[in-house]
């Protein structure tokens, strides 16, 4: 039982990592039924004035909101740290509650390829790995999981929010992202700062989950960067600081708002059961 939790926590930390819990309202595009951030990538004079004119507070501000009213979206980014470095992709879906996320990094004991890949469909959480002999995946149900940190909403809307407040957040210029002309905004937010923000650019609750989790992290402030298109959406966030473990930058991309991400349970006859796993790991404990 205790290694089926290790493997269930670990697995839930990667989905944390990936901000499995969503933040929920809305579906489809951003705009009627235009997908958001659907705008081309080529540089252009009209749209490239108004976004290198954007102010800062205010155009994170609408972005975070209009983010935290996306039902589904799928992300791509990479992250460095004391463990290693990681590529990871994700597709989120909000209602119904449906994830997959896939990270690939160094191996470890409980990543033997490096390679670790979570589906969630509702309450039921499928993990790659084969705890059973014939069977690739393996499945828990969520109340099994450690959902203690569950964060209340999106990364990205964390991220972008928490800049908003920054005193020295600055429109950097535009860059092409994702295909995507996009403004970048970037600035430092200061943990203890952030932690006295009484503002309305960033809800109570994610100021307190992301202060918490730098604080537990060692993490006193981190430079923050926020792309946003010209639809308004956030394309891209990175985050990079120094905590009581050293170094870390992570980067994700952000793409098909509103579409229909597909995601589905793997095949039963390829997944063991909970009482299946269960039984495997008391035969191994016996041996």
């Amino acid at each position: 039982m205790k290694a089926i939790r290790k493997s269930v926590v670990a697995a839930t930390g990667m989905a944390l990592a990936l901000s499995l819990a969503a933040c929920g309202g809305g579906s489809g595009g951003a705009d009627g039924g235009k997908p958001a951030g659907s705008g081309g990538g080529k540089s252009d004079n009209g749209a490239d004035k108004a976004l290198k004119a954007a102010d800062p507070a205010a155009t994170l501000k609408a972005a975070a909101a209009k983010g935290a009213k996306q039902n589904t979206f799928r992300t791509k980014g990479t992250r460095k740290d004391q463990d290693g470095e990681y590529v990871s992709e994700g597709a989120f879906q909000v209602k119904p509650d449906a994830s997959e996320m896939k990270d690939v990094g160094p191996k470890t004991a409980e990543t033997p390829d490096g390679v670790s890949h979570m589906i969630t469909i509702n309450d039921k959480m499928y993990f790659n790995g084969e705890k059973v002999p014939g069977k690739k995946w393996w499945t828990f149900s969520i109340e099994g999981a450690d959902k203690s940190k569950d964060p209340s909403s999106e990364l990205f809307v964390r991220l972008t929010s928490a800049l908003a407040t920054s005193k020295d957040v600055k429109n950097t210029g535009v860059e092409t992202v994702g295909g995507r002309r996009a403004a970048r905004f970037q600035g430092t937010v200061v943990a203890s700062e952030l932690a006295a923000y009484k503002g309305d650019a960033m809800q109570e609750k994610d100021r307190d989950f992301t202060v918490k989790q730098w604080k537990q992290e060692g993490v006193e402030k981190a430079v923050l960067t926020v792309w946003v298109d010209k639809d308004g959406v956030v394309a891209k966030t990175e985050e990079s600081g120094k905590g009581s473990k050293g170094e870390y930058r992570r980067t994700d991309e952000y793409r098909d708002w509103g579409a229909d991400l597909g995601i589905k349970p793997p095949p039963a006859a390829e997944t063991a059961t909970e009482k299946e796993v269960l039984e495997a790991e008391m035969k191994k404990q016996q041996k």
